[in-house]
């Protein structure tokens, strides 16, 4: 799909969403924004987010011929051009992800496209409660049981958009990891992957992805696959992305940042520090672990200021 479509369907799906000065921005944290479609490039100065949504700071990256003009540049992970044409197995520097892939395939792991998603409702339902209690991230394991409905509408809702494949990791008969994509103008972008931890003694993640890569190399509009932005505060998978062959590409980028907001966000958090030191290294969820996030940030702040 294009740009414009694809920013009209992820328009209706996400929060935190709005239009200004020619751009989809989304909210990214308190008072933070960048674009909706994190990869456009837009030229220093033509558009920023609704100031009132952007109080602290607003970034996005900026085309090759205005790069002079970044403040910064900021980590994306990417497997592109030759890269992904030349992609295979012997390929994978990783030989611990080698083998997981033949691990897979020899416990009887198949990978291939979801064409019906009602066909799988109790294991996806399984699926998301189990990634829930494993990585204890977003919502809770059991508002996944008590909102089944909800969750399955939303499920649904995002399925049915044009221009997404959903790629599923069964093991006898059952869908235990999926991973779903959009390939928007020639770049495929990572949405959303997620595996039953019973069976990752199966590595059927290694599997799907290495798949997936497979299927999009055989599209010649896609230049690229998309994994997101590197990730430095833990916990983190950028190991495995890196154990995949997606490189680290520095991207240019511009940002604004209110000194003033920024001030008085990092006194609150200094304030706090106490009950934000004592976040475990591995929590993923609730507001102290959000703080500790934030913190990270504001303090990569102050170094690039």
């Amino acid at each position: 799909m294009n740009l414009a479509e694809y920013l009209q369907q992820e328009a209706g799906l996400r929060p935190g969403v709005h239009f200004h000065d020619g751009i989809w921005w989304r909210k990214t944290s308190p008072g933070g924004c960048q674009p909706l479609y994190a990869l456009q490039e837009i030229a220093p100065g033509s558009a920023r987010p609704a100031r009132w949504r952007s109080l602290v700071r607003y970034s996005h990256v900026v085309p090759a011929a205005a790069a002079a003009q970044a403040r910064r540049t900021r980590t994306r992970l990417m497997i592109q051009d030759d890269k992904l044409k030349n992609y295979s197995l012997q390929g994978i520097a990783d030989r611990k992800r080698r083998q997981a892939i033949n691990k897979a395939v020899r416990c009887g792991v198949t990978v291939d496209l979801i064409r019906e998603l009602g066909a799988h409702r109790r294991d996806l339902l399984d699926i998301y409660v189990s990634n829930a209690m494993r990585n204890r991230h977003g919502l809770p394991e059991n508002w996944y049981v008590e909102h089944e409905d909800e969750w399955w509408r939303d499920l649904e809702r995002e399925f049915a958009l044009p221009g997404r494949e959903w790629f599923g990791a069964f093991q006898e008969g059952k869908l235990v990891a999926f991973l779903y994509v959009s390939l928007v103008e020639d770049t495929a972008i990572m949405r959303v992957a997620k595996a039953n931890k019973e069976h990752l003694v199966a590595d059927p993640n290694d599997l799907l992805w290495f798949e997936m890569i497979q299927f999009y190399q055989k599209i010649p509009a896609c230049r690229r696959i998309d994994a997101g932005w590197a990730i430095h505060v833990p916990p983190t998978i950028d190991w495995r992305k890196r154990s995949m062959e997606f490189e680290p590409i520095e991207l240019p980028i511009y940002d604004r940042t209110n000194p003033v907001a920024l001030g008085l966000a990092r006194g609150a958090l200094f304030a706090a520090k106490p009950l934000v030191d004592g976040v475990p290294d591995d929590a993923n969820r609730g507001w102290r672990f959000k703080a500790r996030t934030l913190s990270k940030r504001l303090e990569d702040l102050t170094r690039e200021a």
